[in-house]
């Protein structure tokens, strides 16, 4: 495969960005999670995904690998056009890639993109757990894409097939909205209630 073609390809791109730099990584003692390349602002953007082996790490840690990073793409010399490369630690949302990446996370809620006949497809529930290079899923009624009365539903996705793989955080924007506007209004009816219970009452006339 020449350069032209590599490059063209986002996820073998990935995949070559990965062999490139996992064993220099390593051996600064960093773990390459995963490398993302998309296109955007006319460029292509490569995100690459860190943490220490021994978990967690520190701003100091990546500017360092970002040097490392910057040093190797640039002597491999494997993508023929401008490219910017982001080094970032996993965040809430940690992808996941390898085996013993899911092996670690199994008990937790995870979000993938399961290669498909067609668009792939989104698959988001809990990791039971992986047996012979297969995802157990646990989809309750929670997961949008399950309807609400068939209640909890385990799928097996082969790690082959997945195309992209994070944890899944427990973070709902429009839940959040919701609840501060719920809040607010709360806080209205009280200052209301308040208002109401300090006047004071007039007498009724007698007729």
């Amino acid at each position: 495969m020449d350069r032209q073609e590599r490059y063209e390809n986002p996820r073998e791109l990935g995949r070559r960005i990965i062999e490139l730099l996992e064993g220099d990584l390593a051996s600064d003692g960093l773990s390459l999670l995963d490398v993302r390349v998309f296109r955007g602002g006319g460029r292509l953007q490569i995100r690459i995904y860190l943490d220490t082996l021994a978990g967690g790490i520190t701003l100091d840690e990546v500017a360092r690998a970002s040097r490392t990073v910057g040093l190797v793409m640039e002597n491999a010399d494997i993508i023929g056009e401008r490219y910017v490369i982001e080094v970032s630690s996993p965040g809430i949302r940690r992808p996941l890639r390898t085996e013993a990446h899911f092996q670690a996370a199994v008990g937790q809620q995870v979000d993938l993109k399961v290669a498909g006949p067609g668009r792939p497809a989104r698959v988001k529930g809990l990791l039971t757990g992986i047996e012979a290079g297969i995802l157990a899923i646990s989809r309750g009624p929670a997961d949008p894409d399950a309807a609400a009365d068939e209640g909890e539903v385990s799928v097996e996705v082969p790690l082959a097939e997945v195309l992209e793989g994070n944890l899944d955080a427990d973070f709902d924007p429009r839940a959040l909205i919701n609840a501060d506007r719920r809040r607010r209004k709360e806080e209205r009816r009280q200052v209301r209630a308040q208002k109401k219970t300090g006047r004071k009452s007039r007498p009724r006339k007698k007729t």
